[in-house]
């Protein structure tokens, strides 16, 4: 399940992604992603990935296409997260950005959410 956060706003875009996740979550999140993008050129992500049960091979396609289409249109992405593999996503996506891209465990939100806002 993708959810948009209250504290997205102008550019950034926050959301929770947990459970499982389909392309349903996708088609609700892109449209808001590109809208951003749009309205502001670059934007800044925030994801909280927690507790990922399911992840569709559908799903992930629909997302790597998007990242690659647009991986020049994120100024920063703050990934935080309990599991190695979040953190790994992080460092695979660096050569295919321009953005600036951390990872940040649970016990860091409030760093995150500083760095991204900085």
């Amino acid at each position: 399940m993708l959810q948009l956060l209250e504290q997205s706003k102008e550019d950034l875009v926050a959301f929770r992604i947990s459970g499982n996740v389909d392309r349903n979550d996708y088609d609700v999140m892109l449209p808001v992603l590109k809208e951003r993008i749009k309205q502001h050129g670059k934007i800044r992500v925030y994801a909280e990935v927690q507790d990922v049960e399911d992840y569709t091979l559908r799903a992930l396609w629909d997302d790597i296409k998007f990242d690659l289409k647009h991986a020049y249109d994120f100024s920063k992405v703050a990934l935080v997260g309990d599991q190695k593999w979040v953190d790994w996503l992080t460092v695979m996506a660096k050569p295919f950005t321009s953005a600036d891209v951390k990872y940040f465990d649970f016990s860091q939100r409030q760093l995150a959410w500083e760095w991204i806002n900085v």
